[in-house]
């Protein structure tokens, strides 16, 4: 859940970033806003899936983005989009840890939660 909030919320950043009118990347900044969006449905869904199995939702600190993502070096399209690759590896590799421990335990509705 803290991952999955971590994640909108930079994309939420760079969705900020480059709708900027000195950057003006409506594109970029559609895409960044959309999947900040999709990510805290993520959290949210697992929140209300930890509920009904009667667990404790515990959110944590949410990490402060940089608000400046120019990149000279590589640009800063270039950069954002290999900063989201590695956003979205983080949050596959930890959805499919979660993905073993259901298996482990025998939970296919976590597991079909998680497939779905």
């Amino acid at each position: 859940i803290n991952i999955e909030y971590n994640v909108s919320y930079i994309y939420h950043a760079l969705y900020a970033y480059f709708d900027r009118d000195n950057v003006a990347l409506p594109g970029l900044a559609k895409f960044f806003k959309d999947g900040s969006l999709e990510e805290r449905g993520h959290a949210e869904l697992l929140m209300e899936y930890q509920n009904k199995r009667g667990g404790r939702v515990v959110l944590k600190n949410i990490l402060m983005p940089e608000m400046e993502f120019a990149n000279e070096a590589k640009g800063e399209a270039l950069y954002a989009m290999e900063l989201a690759l590695s956003l979205e590896k983080l949050n596959f590799t930890k959805l499919r840890e979660l993905h073993a421990v259901a298996a482990k335990h025998e939970d296919a509705s976590m597991s079909d939660l998680l497939e779905g």
